[in-house]
């Protein structure tokens, strides 16, 4: 049997992985909508039982302990689903490139992070960086990397957007003065779910970086994460420049 090209064992590899993150979308949140339903009337009719049945009180608690344990990692399973998907469009979605303002795209979204970390400090660069993008796209990615940003230097964040220019490529990091993490584990945390540290510490699912790699690597950039315990984290971008003068879509249309 003669061997795939690379080239097309990877291709098909993609279409493989893709398939998969579709059937994880779009046919696992099926059954588990009937959990979801049928779970709070399981905790209803033991509370019911619990009511009517005072000698069997140690039981009933035992059960409704059980149902909404059942409750709620069903609830869990939905929000990693809906990860998923969001994974699975990201790889798949049209991109419509053109000349993107770093900055100003940033500054968009300041206001909803500043009302959520009402003690949050923000360093911008006073001049403009423009990359090519899908503004969509670089959206959702400064959104991951300000907002975790945040998240993990709360109650009283300190966040730099840096931007130094290297002939086709602006090199952004996102810098923040965090809890940090051992450099060794960087890496991991490119994956889907990968977490350092307990949810009851930091609350997610551990998606968002998954979705600024995936989105940067469709954008034929790259992504990397430096830092040390409790010296905070830098997120690094490197990403193709646009010319200023290049405001309109590109002409050649969705990527």
């Amino acid at each position: 049997m003669t061997a795939l090209p690379p080239e097309q064992e990877l291709h098909l590899l993609r279409q493989q992985q893709e398939a998969l993150l579709r059937a994880i979308a779009h046919d696992l949140p099926a059954p588990l909508r009937h959990i979801q339903s049928f779970a709070p009337l399981l905790v209803e009719a033991v509370q019911t039982l619990a009511a009517a049945a005072p000698h069997a009180a140690e039981a009933a608690a035992d059960a409704l302990e059980c149902a909404q344990f059942m409750q709620q990692g069903a609830q869990r399973m939905g929000q990693m689903l809906q990860a998923l998907a969001e994974l699975s469009r990201a790889a798949r979605m049209s991109l419509h490139l053109q000349a993107v303002e770093v900055v100003a795209t940033c500054q968009a979204l300041l206001p909803a992070l500043q009302q959520q970390y009402p003690q949050a400090q923000f360093s911008l660069p006073a001049a403009p960086v423009w990359v090519q993008a899908d503004a969509q796209a670089l959206t959702q990615v400064l959104q991951q990397l300000l907002a975790n940003a945040c998240k993990f230097a709360a109650p009283t964040p300190q966040v730099q957007l840096q931007a130094v220019a290297d002939g086709a490529t602006w090199h952004c990091a996102v810098r923040d003065n965090g809890v940090g993490f051992e450099p060794g584990q960087a890496a991991q945390l490119f994956q889907p779910f990968a977490r350092l540290h307990r949810e009851s510490q930091f609350a997610g699912l551990g998606c968002g970086l998954a979705l600024v790699q995936t989105l940067a690597v469709r954008h034929g950039a790259q992504a990397r994460i430096a830092a040390q315990p409790g010296q905070g984290c830098t997120v690094q971008l490197a990403w193709p420049a646009a010319h200023p003068a290049a405001h309109q879509p590109n002409q050649t249309g969705p990527v």
